[in-house]
């Protein structure tokens, strides 16, 4: 007879951390190679891209620009919860946020890094800094999903040729009806009518560690009462995306003289840098390459692969200046 004590343990696998980074590199490198050994990229031509310093230096400008805007942004949704921060220490951890991003896996590594920098700053606000760092990125998505919906829109017959640019705007047009209906949640529900709210609420009750997300979900539904606050940020991000947009479309020009249109980029670009916010490799270097590889295929170019690739260096640049932010901050604490 097997008792509960003589019973033999559950056996469980954990797999080390450092197996997980070494797996994820392996793959990058092997996906590198194969797009390399394709012809799908190519360093000859990257090279020759950067001597096209009429269109590098308006591509790297429109960059810069962007990302003042995004310390604008981030500013206004800082100040809706009553974070008061200097315009310059929030281009700094804009900065900083921006090396992290580059440096580890992902697009959203540096956030956390910014909030708890904002709750070094004004103690106690740590939730309410993520919570805005958390609304920046959902307006930053929701000019993703305006910005390529309306390319589809404005040239829908010329882009629906295909089944997947069909199938594209299927789900772009789905993921545009979920933003109409997220703003309309956030601006039409009060606290005391939220049904999602009520619901954390009581689980909070049964498992008092979601105290933390039901805290998180009140700092974004803060921004119910910054409505105009909200319509600003998003006008924003929008303005950010199309000069992304604009700025990749000047990268195009300089690997290749393709005939496509603005619009086209206007419709895959954001698509692409979605699929960068995977936590695969730093800067999405890989699976960026392999996804504008892919989109830009759809619109008529074989070098997509080569386009990332610019973009990234330029941004590993913006990163840089973070780190070098970042390296004398962290002398002064």
């Amino acid at each position: 007879m097997i008792t509960a004590k003589s019973r033999p343990a559950s056996l469980s696998i954990e797999i080390h951390p450092g197996f997980k980074v070494l797996a994820k590199a392996l793959f990058v490198v092997a996906l590198l190679y194969f797009l390399f050994k394709q012809g799908f990229m190519s360093v000859q031509l990257t090279a020759q891209a950067f001597g096209r310093l009429d269109r590098v230096i308006p591509a790297v400008l429109a960059s810069a620009v962007a990302m003042g805007l995004g310390v604008i942004r981030w500013q206004y949704l800082l100040r809706a919860q009553d974070i008061r921060l200097s315009w310059g220490r929030v281009a700094e951890l804009t900065l900083v946020g921006n090396f992290f991003n580059i440096a580890l896996p992902g697009a959203v590594s540096g956030d956390f890094v910014k909030a708890v920098y904002v709750g070094k700053d004004i103690q106690g606000q740590k939730t309410k800094a993520f919570g805005s760092i958390l609304f920046d990125r959902v307006a930053g998505l929701s000019a993703l999903v305006v910005v390529s919906a309306g390319a589809l829109a404005l040239g829908f017959e010329k882009f629906s040729s295909t089944s997947v640019l069909t199938g594209i705007g299927l789900l772009l047009g789905l993921s545009a009806g979920a933003v109409v209906l997220f703003y309309v949640y956030l601006f039409l529900v009060r606290e005391r009518h939220d049904p999602l709210l009520k619901t954390l609420r009581w689980i909070e009750l049964k498992i008092p560690k979601v105290q933390s997300f039901t805290k998180i979900y009140e700092s974004i539904r803060h921004y119910h009462d910054h409505r105009w606050t909200v319509i600003q940020v998003l006008l924003i991000s929008v303005l950010i995306h199309l000069l992304v947009g604009w700025s990749s479309f000047q990268l195009v020009k300089a690997v290749e003289e393709a005939s496509f249109s603005l619009l086209s980029i206007y419709l895959v670009v954001p698509i692409g840098l979605l699929i960068t916010a995977v936590p695969v490799a730093p800067a999405g270097v890989g699976t960026g390459n392999l996804a504008f590889l892919y989109l830009f295929h759809l619109i008529g170019s074989e070098r997509g692969g080569d386009v990332y690739t610019l973009m990234a260096l330029i941004n590993i640049c913006f990163g840089a200046a973070g780190g070098l932010v970042y390296l004398r901050l962290k002398k002064l604490s």
